[in-house]
């Protein structure tokens, strides 16, 4: 279904776009709308066009790659997609949980050593950013069936909802890794909008992408504004607040007055022209993914294999970023027979995320980081999970596909 590009300051004039247009019909066959073939099952399928590629095109032409209109445009897009007031662009999701965090510090919300509950069974950086922003992350295992935090906490945590499956975690001060989530929901509520701030990844695997990119999502306007301070700098150039911090640092040229300890890892204009024609592929996006996660779980249920899914949730809205699946103890095979065995069809395989983070050899190299409990889930998981890939350019017959990968496995 094409989409109807936004606006753009950079669009050019109907010269130049009609023969970006023409050179794009030509040398270019990207269509999101294409469903892929379904012989074999890859992690990803590129989800854009040449709507994405046109508004890139009409960045660079303008001679405009650095953060500008474009960022700003699709920071207030991506909030009202997210359902918060506030959204912060970076160039990565790793990016943005760096940021927020350091924000949450340089605010007052959090303060340098405060342990950060995170899940032991996660992404490398969801864990090595709580200690780079000078926090002390703590290791626990996760849910069995969310593959994620749930239930009440006393401390800060940091919810990282898996592979689009979003978990319940609460908490005083709520924070939300939602970089493979777009659109997943618990009770209505989109995640990256239930607790404090919420971080978001735009890498070309996941639910849309603006190349490298990610962004932090919040409704409070104070925090939003160190985040701004942060990614570039620490300068005060894109606060909300400018006039007045100028004003109040009289003695300081204003051009060039830093608030805060900070970092530069602003975006490019051109992902934030991107981002903006992704987005309003997104919905039907999560709509074919949603409804894959939910076919395929019933195909391996009714497949009578030693291998169990996770199927969404009471309550719950999942965003299907991978298909995860979880070897039985009794299994015949173990992780790495069974990836063979689907990989030697056609089918990408890979751990569940970074697996046991607390198994993994940078584990001893984070400062502070310490583990609390037992982690039984984790080193199941470590032991005997994989994820497959899901698109929204794939169907019913990519599903079976993997059934019968299954099937052929065990038999």
């Amino acid at each position: 279904m094409p989409v109807v590009a936004p606006e753009s300051s950079h669009a050019g004039s109907p010269e130049r776009q009609a023969a970006v247009d023409t050179l794009l019909q030509r040398f270019t066959d990207f269509d999101p709308d294409r469903i892929a073939p379904a012989d074999r099952l890859p992690l990803a399928v590129p989800p854009f066009g040449r709507e994405e590629l046109a508004a890139a095109m009409g960045c660079i032409l303008d001679g405009w790659l650095t953060m500008g209109s474009e960022v700003r445009a699709f920071e207030d897009e991506w909030a009202a997609w997210v359902g918060t007031e506030q959204a912060v662009m970076v160039n990565s999701g790793s990016s943005a949980l760096l940021v927020m965090l350091a924000a949450l510090i340089e605010t007052g919300r959090l303060s340098p050593g405060d342990e950060v509950i995170v899940p032991a069974v996660g992404w490398s950086t969801s864990l090595f950013s709580v200690a780079q922003a000078g926090l002390t992350p703590v290791l626990v295992d996760v849910d069995r069936h969310s593959l994620g935090l749930e239930g009440s906490y006393d401390r800060p945590v940091l919810a990282l909802h898996l592979l689009g499956s979003p978990c319940r975690a609460e908490s005083p001060l709520l924070l939300e890794d939602a970089c493979g989530a777009h659109g997943a929901a618990i009770d209505g509520v989109r995640v990256g909008a239930r607790g404090v701030a919420g971080a978001f990844s735009f890498f070309f695997s996941h639910h849309i992408t603006t190349g490298e990119g990610g962004a932090i999502t919040t409704n409070d306007a104070e925090l939003a504004d160190a985040c701004r301070s942060i990614r570039a700098h620490g300068w005060v150039r894109e606060r909300s607040d400018r006039a007045e911090q100028e004003a109040a640092h009289a003695h300081i040229d204003p051009r060039f007055l830093f608030l805060h300890p900070g970092y530069n890892v602003r975006p490019m204009e051109l992902s934030g022209a991107i981002g903006r024609v992704q987005i309003r592929r997104l919905d039907r996006f999560v709509e074919t993914r949603r409804a894959n996660h939910h076919h395929w779980c019933q195909l391996i249920a009714d497949a009578n294999v030693p291998v169990d899914a996770f199927p969404e949730l009471p309550g719950t809205t999942h965003a299907a970023f991978g298909f995860p699946l979880m070897l039985r103890e009794d299994a015949p095979l173990d992780r790495t027979g069974l990836c063979r065995a689907l990989e030697s069809r056609g089918i990408t395989t890979r751990p569940i995320s970074g697996a046991n983070l607390a198994a993994q050899p940078a584990f001893s190299r984070v400062p502070r980081a310490r583990i609390e409990g037992p982690l039984p889930v984790a080193e199941a998981i470590h032991e005997r999970g994989i994820f497959v890939g899901q698109s929204h350019a794939f169907d019913h017959r990519h599903g079976e596909l993997l059934r019968d990968a299954l099937v052929a496995a065990f038999r």
